[in-house]
């Protein structure tokens, strides 16, 4: 059976408080944005897409032994965006300094995925949190909103991360943890 997969951080109830309080303020202007509830609010580290349900296993193995090399961190998030671009917005996250621990940790997961014959985006790695999808014509006043929006940058401590499973449904996709590996 193929389940669709990926490798995300998540936060704790306070710093996920922290995001959706900007979420709360973009959500005041009732734009046609689908916004992401509070305990969706994840930063994934590589999207592996529809995997075999016996690969789990392999993947807890590997990782196992290239845990020691990844310590535990600290993010700092201290910016709003859109991906493709404020004349196209498509989706509006929050973003965090650079972190050399998780981007090392992304590559060697996307490495041992590979391993696996399983195929992920070429994408560099660029740690953000989705608050929602456009679903529709933005207003002019709201994405000048977007482009100037600031907010007191605060920090979250990284712990761990998570193979998670995403089931879709009609009402939207549902996460679950599958295994949680603690960093060092």
């Amino acid at each position: 059976m193929k389940l669709r997969l990926f490798f995300a951080v998540n936060f704790n109830d306070s710093v996920k408080e922290k995001i959706f309080s900007i979420t709360k303020k973009l959500k005041e202007f009732q734009e046609p944005v689908k916004y992401e509830p509070i305990e969706k609010l994840h930063l994934t580290l590589l999207f592996l897409g529809s995997v075999e349900e016996n690969l789990i296993h392999h993947f807890d193995e590997r990782i196992k032994k290239i845990l020691k090399e990844f310590s535990k961190t600290n993010l700092t998030f201290n910016k709003l965006g859109v991906f493709k671009n404020f004349k196209q917005p498509r989706v509006i996250w929050i973003g965090t300094e650079e972190n050399l621990i998780l981007k090392n940790l992304a590559n060697e997961l996307k490495v041992i995925s590979t391993q696996f014959g399983i195929i992920t985006e070429e994408k560099e790695f660029s740690p953000h949190i989705t608050l929602g999808r456009v679903k529709g014509k933005l207003s002019p006043k709201f994405i000048e909103y977007l482009k100037n929006f600031s907010f007191e940058p605060f920090s979250a401590d990284v712990q761990s991360f998570e193979l998670m499973e995403s089931i879709l449904a009609p009402e939207g996709s549902k996460y679950f943890i599958k295994k949680s590996f603690e960093l060092s």
